[in-house]
């Protein structure tokens, strides 16, 4: 049978960003096998917006996105896409240039009238890695895409597939040359066959080792015997002064099999943690050694903790902080259980109060506990190292995360710094929780700059929010301060904060004075920590030139320092919008009735002529006091509308109209919704003829209560107009 091709439109091999006008696509003649395959891996995505609590959540995220994902094209009307928010991707460097692949990200259309629309993510049908080369200054105010650049993971530009396909988590172990992306989750698709368990794709950026013929580009590894790519969620770090990359805890399914983005079948979600800690060695080029050591029972495994690489001893150390053992996004109900619940509250601090170290030499495991006021418990954060000039205090800055348990909780915008071998715990710069974020990564260009790349917010409502001030900021680590743009040209060697050296002593260039806990968990850590590491195996690739094919005309030379703000949520601003209209209505109906009241007795009206106006604006007021549709829509919250006996009266009543058959017996409960004016003239009756109104030969009397309700005692406002 051949293979059936329709004609579809389709970016020419562009980043969605860079869609600027229909003639950024053209029409390519597409198997329909493929096109089924892409709608399935895109309706997958849409599924998998920010981690949320139902199915249902998923579905409404997912039917909304659908109207104007960046897969489908350029929008009617639309400018420009700006970055909104990118959930755990995975980020190495390789020298000068930080590589981003995977996650969820998010964009946000921007349209010609000045308006955004709905964040939706495209699924990166094309497999694009983005790169930022440490050349490139940039503005945090500005939009980031146009200084971010993009290498594919497909050939020619075309549809990824399995060939590169969109890992959610995972990691991108990294030395000087090149990088191997290992674990993370994929959406479960027939769409294609999934990559192989023992795969794991590769970047080779220079060539080392023996001379040989060389390619830039992509490449297929493959695992040892007994070795998956199922896990995700763990911890990764690279090291390259040691050509190894490792992989720490993390998340796997019951029976070690495959595993997808929160899959409804149990058996394929990754819920279960694993005690493993994966490493590759990377010092002989196209000959990577992968290896899987179980950890002891004194390290306990966890989901989405932060592993370091500390310069110490004969090969260093690794150091894993914060985590959790149950994470709230694992399985589909985007939820923990009372047992799970009070699980996460007992164990999760304990991460932050004591860390695992691994000494790379021996392969030795080792706790320590921490000591000052540290963070209760979080995950998701990201960290760096930097360490004093003269070696004697190595400071690990932890950056936002949140405590893992309720997505709806305040997300951290705070900075600490874990100062070893005192082990003291540091908090540097306290943020502002409308700027929080989680599932971030950092990457330090140069020594006192840390740059958070990515990142989500509280879930906050049915839709995405984005991250504030920008998709990447930069930090100062050596003034704890927040820039406004980073610029290659302006930088300086680590000093050590005073918010720092006042607790463990010394100054700025090191001296550090407390060298020890107060307590050695193990005796042998503080000969480890007291070794010296050979430094001259760190290389060094900074300062970096400025990029030719850009200027800091409009850069400040010296980065200006950012005051962050207090900003509502989306959510908390509409409620204030509605409560002030509330309020402003019933203002403005208080002095209307009062105005009203007190020009009555000014109206030039003869005693009978005014006998009959207030006689029918009585009976219209009893009539809605005592009739019991009023009373039942008044329970409702909506309004009921009396209908005088004027042929040309407005009235308002729900906007899907329904029919008047008599007005004192209709008893039928309206829907609450909108309100719309409704003309008399325009109602028909039961049997669809046009209501007639008939001669009152009926003498009017005056009724008992004439009085005009109080503003309380009415639904809302009732507008009765005369011909």
């Amino acid at each position: 049978m051949g293979v059936e091709f329709q004609p579809v439109l389709l970016p020419s091999g562009l980043p969605p960003w860079q869609w600027k006008r229909p003639a950024d696509h053209h029409l390519q003649m597409v198997p329909v096998k493929q096109i089924s395959a892409s709608i399935a891996t895109y309706q997958q995505n849409m599924r998998r917006p920010l981690q949320r609590y139902s199915q249902c959540a998923l579905v409404l995220i997912g039917l909304v996105a659908q109207g104007a994902a960046q897969e489908s094209g350029w929008q009617q009307n639309q400018a420009n896409a700006t970055m909104c928010q990118w959930q755990l991707p995975r980020v190495g460097v390789i020298r000068d240039t930080a590589y981003i692949d995977g996650g969820f990200l998010y964009w946000q259309p921007g349209y010609t009238d000045g308006t955004a629309g709905a964040p939706t993510s495209d699924g990166n049908p094309l497999g694009l890695v983005y790169t930022l080369n440490f050349s490139t200054p940039f503005n945090t105010s500005s939009n980031m895409s146009q200084i971010l650049k993009t290498i594919s993971k497909a050939p020619n530009g075309a549809a990824a597939n399995n060939i590169g396909p969109q890992f959610y988590d995972g990691a991108m172990l990294a030395n000087d040359d090149e990088f191997f992306t290992y674990g993370g989750l994929l959406s479960l698709t027939d769409a294609y066959t999934p990559t192989a368990s023992n795969e794991v794709l590769g970047y080779q950026e220079y060539a080392s080792g023996p001379p040989k013929q060389f390619f830039s580009g992509f490449i297929n590894g493959d695992l040892p015997a007994g070795m998956t790519r199922f896990i995700t969620g763990g911890a990764a770090v690279s090291v390259p002064s040691e050509n190894k990359g490792f992989y720490f805890g993390g998340l796997r399914s019951a029976g070690y099999g495959p595993i997808y983005y929160t899959s409804a079948n149990e058996t394929l979600n990754a819920d279960v943690l694993s005690n493993t800690l994966v490493s590759v060695d990377l010092s002989t080029q196209g000959r990577e050694v992968w290896t899987n050591q179980s950890l002891p029972s004194t390290v306990p495994g966890r989901a989405n903790a932060e592993l370091v690489f500390v310069p110490v001893s004969t090969s260093g150390v690794l150091i894993a902080i914060g985590g959790v053992v149950n994470p709230v996004g694992a399985t589909i109900v985007q939820g923990l259980n009372s047992t799970q619940q009070t699980q996460s509250e007992q164990t999760n601090p304990t991460f932050m109060s004591s860390v695992s170290i691994y000494d790379i030499a021996s392969q030795t495991w080792y706790n320590q506990s921490t000591f000052g006021s540290g963070p209760s418990g979080l995950t998701q954060g990201c960290t760096v190292v930097a360490s004093a000039p003269d070696g004697s205090s190595h400071n690990i800055y932890w950056y936002g995360g949140f405590d893992g348990i309720d997505l709806t909780s305040t997300f951290s915008d705070d900075v600490w710094v874990l100062s070893v071998p005192s082990f003291t715990w540091i908090k540097v710069t306290s943020g502002v929780s409308s700027h929080g974020r989680a599932g971030h990564r950092c990457v330090k260009p140069y020594p006192d700059q840390m740059l958070i790349i990515g990142g989500y917010t509280t879930l906050s409502g049915i839709l995405p929010t984005c991250v504030t001030d920008n998709i990447i900021l930069n930090y100062n680590l050596s003034t704890n301060q927040w820039l406004d743009s980073y610029n290659p040209l302006v930088w300086s060697n680590y000093t050590v904060p005073a918010s720092i050296f006042k607790q463990i002593g010394g100054n700025g260039n090191g001296g550090a004075s407390s060298l020890s806990p107060s307590t050695w968990s193990n005796q042998t850590l503080q000969k480890i920590f007291s070794t010296s590491y050979d430094t001259s195996k760190i290389k060094t690739w900074y300062p970096y030139k400025l990029d030719a094919g850009n200027n800091t005309t409009n850069l400040p030379q010296t980065p200006t320092i950012i005051t962050k703000k207090q900003s509502l949520p989306a959510y908390a601003i509409a409620i204030i919008c509605v409560v002030a209209g509330l309020v402003l209505i019933t203002v403005v109906f208080i002095a209307y009735r009062i105005y009203s009241r007190r020009r009555r007795p000014q109206r030039n009206h003869s005693p009978s002529e005014n006998g009959t106006h207030e006689m029918h604006q009585s009976r219209i007021m009893a009539w809605m006091r005592n009739s019991s549709v009023s009373g039942e829509s008044k329970a409702l919250g909506t309004t009921t509308v009396a209908v005088s006996e004027f042929d040309d009266t407005t009235v308002t009543g729900p906007t899907d109209r329904q029919t008047f058959h008599e007005m004192a017996n209709d008893t039928s409960k309206p829907e609450p919704g909108n309100f719309a004016q409704v003309r008399v003239s325009e109602m028909n009756e039961a049997g669809g003829d046009t209501i007639h109104e008939m001669m009152d030969s009926t003498h009017l009397a005056e009724l008992p209560d004439t009085s005009i309700p109080e503003p309380a005692e009415m639904a809302s406002p009732v507008s009765v107009v005369s011909p």
